[in-house]
């Protein structure tokens, strides 16, 4: 995935990060409301389903979050080569 984000612009980069940020986000809030209804209700043991749904969700939140990491260092990398090409140019 790192070739691809190269070859995004800045905004491109910038709006895919916070579509991760906002999925990451309902997706963790998604499943502790869900572990904490199905708390509430007693279904913890015979409720199989949640165990699935969290065994299912934490690789995507590991996948997401690793994305998110991934852009993040590359918006970062490319301030850096502009700060370093610009201190160059009138230092």
């Amino acid at each position: 995935m790192t070739h691809k984000i190269q070859e995004l612009s800045e905004a491109v980069l910038m709006k895919k990060l916070i579509r991760l940020k906002t999925l990451t986000s309902i997706h963790v809030f998604a499943l502790g409301l869900y572990w904490v209804s199905s708390l509430a209700l007693g279904m913890i043991v015979e409720h199989m389903f949640l165990w699935l749904f969290s065994i299912i969700s934490f690789p995507i939140l590991i996948l997401n979050i690793k994305s998110m990491n991934e852009i993040k260092e590359e918006l970062e990398n490319r301030k850096n080569i502009i700060n370093n090409t610009s201190t160059e140019a009138f230092g």
